[in-house]
């Protein structure tokens, strides 16, 4: 196994989850958007009656984008994410309320979407969702807690489910998604329902 020296940052808590996700198709998620931190113009894509990923919107320069859209067919559900490196930057007042409003933003967006290959999509159920890297075991369920209640503090609904995807380093230092819904740790998305 080569092992890898890096730095924890937002880059790589978001390569977590996609990489978990391409790797577990039988969990049913795709990735429909990406914010990479460089990359080509952004875009949210759906597969077609063929199967073949087409563009169902493009997103403007200034215009804000969370950083990942996870999409599941089987249980009708959506998941934007927003991400960073730490759980403290993600509680802080300023970022909680332009993550809410991202999310929000993002779900108006999609449940407006009349692309011919999302507009099944429309009546999804979006759930707002949180991804960050915690570099203690110790420290992850109190930092879920702090987030949820973050979000719930600024956000007009205080009902909505919450995912939160906490990266962390096993025994052996390889990363690894803890997936949480609603203060409970789930095996997997298809839990997150």
């Amino acid at each position: 196994m080569i092992k890898y020296k890096f730095k924890i940052n937002e880059e790589i808590t978001r390569w977590v989850t996609e990489v978990y996700v391409n790797s577990n198709p039988d969990v049913g998620w795709w990735i429909a958007f990406t914010n990479p931190t460089a990359g080509p113009w952004k875009k949210i894509t759906a597969p077609n009656e063929s199967g073949e990923c087409v563009e169902v919107y493009r997103f403007n320069r200034e215009e804000e984008r969370p950083d990942l859209v996870l999409v599941n067919d089987k249980l009708k559900q959506i998941l934007i994410i927003e991400a960073k490196d730490y759980c403290k930057k993600l509680i802080t007042e300023a970022q909680m309320k332009k993550s809410i409003r991202v999310i929000d933003d993002m779900s108006s967006l999609l449940s407006e979407c009349n692309a011919v290959s999302w507009r099944e999509r429309k009546n999804y159920k979006i759930t707002p969702s949180f991804l960050w890297f915690s570099k203690d075991k110790e420290d992850i369920k109190p930092e879920d807690k702090l987030v949820t209640e973050s979000f719930r503090k600024y956000a007009e609904s205080n009902t909505e489910n919450v995912v939160n995807i906490i990266v962390s380093a096993n025994d052996k230092g390889a990363l690894e998604n803890n997936f949480f819904l609603n203060g409970l740790e789930t095996k997997d998305l298809v839990a997150v329902s």
